[in-house]
C-alpha cells in the first residue's frame, strides 16, 4: 500500500507570527499553519495522485476483488466438475453464488447496512454450499474473509472470520480424507493474513478520508482567515478616507459654514458691505484650499500646507486661520526645532486643527493658544482653550448625524504615528488637547 506522507514545507518565522497572534481565535493557529503547508504542496506538485483522488484507489481495489472471486470461483468450478458426478451440480451452485455476489457488488453504492450485511450473510451461506460439495472452492476463503473484515463492524467480523477458518479446515480434512498440521495451519494463517492486510488497508484509507477531511477544513480554515483579513483591510481603508476626508474637506466646510453664517448676520463695523466682503472673500479661499487638498489627496500628495515650510510655521498659520474664523488663537513653539517625518507632521497639523475647530464649533471660548514644543526625543503639541469644557468621559465617537469622528480620528492618526493623545477638560473648565509623538521612532 502506498502512504503518502505530508510534504515537508517551510514556514517563514512571519508566517508562524501571523498564524499564532491573528485575533480569529487560537484553537486554529495550528490548523492554519497545516493549511499552509497542504495548500503549498497542492501548488507545487507534492501531493501524490494517489492522497488527490483516493477514489481512484478504491475502485482498484474492489476491480481486483472481483477479478480475484471470478478467478477463483472459475477455477474451482472447473476441477469440482471434472471431480464430482454428476458435473451440472457444482456448476450450478457456482453459478447461483456468481449471480449473489454479482447482484450484491452491482448494488454496493446504494446498498444499506442491512442490506450489505443481509449480502454478505448469503455469501457466506452460498461459498459453505460450495465447500460441501468440493474442495477446490476452499480458496474463496481467503477473499471472504477480508470482504467480511472489511464491510463489517470488527465485533460482528471477527466471529464470522473464526467461522470461515473453521470451516476452511474442515473442508480441508473431509474432501482429503486426512488431517495434516499444514492443512490445519495452512488455511489459518492464510485467512489471518487477508486479515491484517485488508484491517491495513481499511485504517490507510480511513487516514487518507481523515487526512483529506481536514485538509478541506484547512483550507477552508484559511479562506475564511483571507476572507476577514480582506474585510479588515477595506474597513481599514474606509476608516482611512473617512478619517482624511473629515479632517480636509470636513474640517473646510465646517469653516466655509461658519463664515457664510457670520456674513448672514447683521454686521458690526461701520462699513457692513466690506466686512461681508472679507467674509466671502475667506470663505472662498476656504472652499478653493479644500478643493486643492482633496485633489493632492486624490494624488497621494503631502497637504499643501507643508511646501517648502516645517511644522512651527504649518501650526502658526492654523493658528492664524483660526483667529479669522473667529477665535482669536496665539501661536507658541519651544525648544530647538527638528525635522519630524512628514508623516508625524501631518498627524501634528490635524491634531491641532482638529482641536481648534472643536473649540470654535462648541467650546464658546474666546481665545486658544497653539503650543509646540521640541524635546530631544519628542514633539508634543498643546491646544488650550478657556471654553465651557466637557466631561471627556461623555465623549461618543460617530454620532448618528455624522459627527463626533474628530477626537477618535485625532487619536488615530497619533497612535499610529506611535504617539499618545491626551484630553483634560471639565465643565466650565476649558480644554486642553495634547498630542505627543516620539522622534526616535522616525527614520
Amino acid at each position: 500500500m502506498h502512504q503518502a506522507s505530508f510534504p515537508q514545507v517551510r514556514c517563514t518565522s512571519s508566517t508562524r507570527w501571523v498564524f499564532e497572534h491573528h485575533p480569529i481565535h487560537a484553537g486554529v493557529n495550528r490548523k492554519l499553519y497545516l493549511a499552509e503547508r497542504a495548500r503549498t504542496a497542492v501548488h507545487t506538485g507534492e501531493m501524490s495522485a494517489t492522497e488527490d483522488r483516493p477514489g481512484d484507489q478504491d475502485r482498484s481495489v474492489l476491480f481486483a476483488g472481483h477479478v480475484l472471486f471470478a478467478v477463483l470461483l472459475v477455477i474451482g468450478t472447473v476441477r469440482a466438475a471434472v471431480e464430482f458426478s454428476p458435473p451440472v451440480v457444482p456448476i450450478v451452485a457456482a453459478a447461483l453464488t456468481a449471480a449473489w455476489y454479482g447482484l450484491g457488488a452491482a448494488r454496493a453504492p446504494r446498498s444499506t447496512a442491512a442490506q450489505t450485511r443481509l449480502w454478505l450473510a448469503g455469501l457466506v451461506v452460498a461459498w459453505l454450499v460450495l465447500i460441501v460439495i468440493s474442495g477446490e472452492f476452499v480458496w474463496i476463503a481467503f477473499l471472504l474473509a477480508m470482504l467480511v473484515w472489511h464491510l463489517l463492524p470488527q465485533r460482528v467480523a471477527l466471529p464470522v472470520v473464526v467461522l470461515v477458518a473453521v470451516a476452511t479446515v474442515v473442508a480441508f480434512g473431509l474432501h482429503q480424507g486426512t488431517w495434516i498440521v499444514g492443512a490445519i495451519v495452512g488455511p489459518i494463517v492464510g485467512i489471518a493474513t487477508a486479515v491484517v492486510i485488508t484491517e491495513v488497508y481499511r485504517r490507510q484509507r480511513a487516514l487518507s478520508e481523515e487526512r483529506r477531511r481536514l485538509l478541506q477544513e484547512l483550507i477552508a480554515t484559511q479562506q475564511a482567515l483571507a476572507d476577514r483579513e480582506r474585510e479588515a483591510g477595506r474597513l481599514g481603508e474606509r476608516e482611512r478616507l473617512a478619517r482624511e476626508i473629515h479632517d480636509t474637506v470636513g474640517q473646510s466646510l465646517a469653516s466655509v459654514a461658519l463664515l457664510l453664517r457670520a456674513a448672514m448676520r447683521p454686521a458690526k463695523s461701520a462699513d457692513p458691505q466690506a466686512e461681508r466682503a472679507t467674509q466671502l472673500t475667506t470663505a472662498l479661499d476656504t472652499t478653493l484650499a479644500a478643493l486643492g487638498e482633496t485633489r493632492r489627496f486624490v494624488r497621494g500628495l503631502d497637504p499643501e500646507a507643508f511646501d517648502n515650510r516645517g511644522l512651527a510655521d504649518v501650526l502658526a498659520a492654523a493658528a492664524a486661520e483660526s483667529t479669522e474664523l473667529g477665535l482669536p488663537t496665539q501661536f507658541e513653539s519651544h525648544g530647538t526645532p527638528r525635522k519630524a517625518d512628514t508623516a508625524v507632521e501631518v498627524a501634528l497639523l490635524k491634531a491641532a486643527q482638529e482641536a481648534l475647530s472643536n473649540a470654535r464649533k462648541h467650546s464658546r471660548a474666546t481665545h486658544a493658544t497653539v503650543t509646540l514644543t521640541f524635546q530631544s526625543d519628542e514633539v508634543s503639541v498643546d491646544v488650550v482653550d478657556d471654553g465651557v469644557g466637557f466631561d471627556p468621559s461623555t465623549m461618543v465617537s460617530g454620532r448618528a448625524d455624522g459627527s463626533g469622528y474628530g477626537l477618535t480620528s485625532m487619536r488615530t492618526r497619533i497612535a499610529e504615528r506611535g504617539g499618545e493623545t491626551t484630553i483634560e477638560s471639565e465643565p466650565g473648565g476649558g480644554t486642553a488637547v495634547r498630542a505627543t509623538v516620539p522622534l526616535a521612532r522616525q527614520s
